[in-house]
Formats: structure tokens, sequence, C-alpha cells
């Protein structure tokens, strides 16, 4: 008589993989769960590194300049890159309601430019601002951090970090990330900043 016994392999294999799967799942739902810290965690990130690669964020200012007047109406084009436009950054600066009457806007300068966010300095005849264009400044119209009187811009002081250079203008206390691709010395970036002013 031959006993007919029941394929033992089958139990096995449905317990080791739910064995498999039950720490993905743990870390699902705690992610899911704690989604919200998280978050909040990672927009306060200035930099992330991931193997060779280190990718930046600049933080916007805690008191970003009103950028806008209630009734500013500024250009939002955004170019092929996803970014404004020269034309709308210069907009932006002279619908502000910040300016003084007859002020206008003069040049700007690229510091900082990421896949994700650049970071612009614009001078008019007295000030010069400092915009900040990412997905979330545009959104909230607060591309503007924030500005000071055109003399008060230099002396620089410089920092570097592997993936970037951080400048402090002589008016201000905060550090604002440049690109080493755009001003591979710091004397490149002062020179940038003296043909701004001018």
């Amino acid at each position: 008589m031959s006993e007919q016994a029941g394929d033992p392999t089958f139990p096995v294999a449905l317990i080791q993989l739910l064995g498999d799967l039950a720490w993905p799942a743990i870390a699902l739902y705690a992610i899911y769960t704690f989604r919200t810290p998280l978050t909040d965690l990672l927009k306060r990130l200035a930099s992330l590194k991931l193997g060779d690669n280190e990718f930046l964020f600049q933080q916007p200012a805690k008191a970003a300049a009103k950028s806008l007047s209630r009734n500013a109406s500024p250009i939002v084009e955004l170019g092929a890159d996803g970014f404004l436009t020269v034309n709308s950054i210069h907009s932006f600066v002279a619908d502000s309601g910040l300016l003084d009457e007859n002020e206008e806007v003069k040049k700007e300068l690229l510091i900082f430019q990421t896949p994700k966010q650049k970071t612009w300095l614009v001078s008019t005849s007295s000030y010069v601002f400092i915009l900040l264009d990412s997905e979330q400044t545009r959104g909230k119209l607060n591309v503007i951090q924030t500005f000071f009187d055109k003399h008060k811009t230099l002396p620089l002081d410089f920092t570097t970090q592997d993936a970037a250079g951080s400048v402090k203008f002589a008016a201000e206390t905060t550090w604002w990330y440049y690109s080493l691709h755009l001003f591979p010395s710091t004397s490149s970036l002062n020179d940038g900043v003296r043909k701004l002013i001018q």
C-alpha cells in the first residue's frame, strides 16, 4: 500500500515568502505612518549624498522678502529648462513693490544651478536682490528671498564644500550656495558680482 502524502515544500515556501515580505512591509508602514515628519526633515536637508553624487538644496530664507504687492502680476514664464526666464526674473523684481520710484532693473547674475533650483542676483539702480527659483518658491510667489543696498554687497566671504561653494554678502548673515561649475574660483565670482553692481 502506498501512502499518499502532501507536498511539504509548499507550506515551507509560503512561510518563507511571508517572512521575506515582513521587513519591507514594516518599513513601508513606518514610512507611511511618519510621512509628515520625514517630509519636513527632507525639506530641511541642505544636501543629500548618494554614492559619489551630492545634491545641494538652497533653503528659502526664513524671513523671505514679501516679494509681491497685492496688485502685482509678475510675468511667470518658464523656459525650456523649467525655470523662470530672465524676463520673468526681471519682472519679479520690477513688480515687487520694493523698488524706489524710477528704480529700474539693470543686470542679473546666475550663481547657483541644480536640476531643481537656481539662485540669481539681480541689481537695480540702488539694490541687489537674491532670487531663489524653484517649484516651491514659484508656487508661493516668494522667489525674492532678500535684498539690500548695492553698496553693502562687498566684501564677499567664501567657504567651499565638496559639491558647491557658499558666499556671504557684506549686508547679509545668510550664506548662499554658488555652483563651482559656474564659478570655479572665488575670484571669478567676486569679479562677476563687481560687474553686476557697477
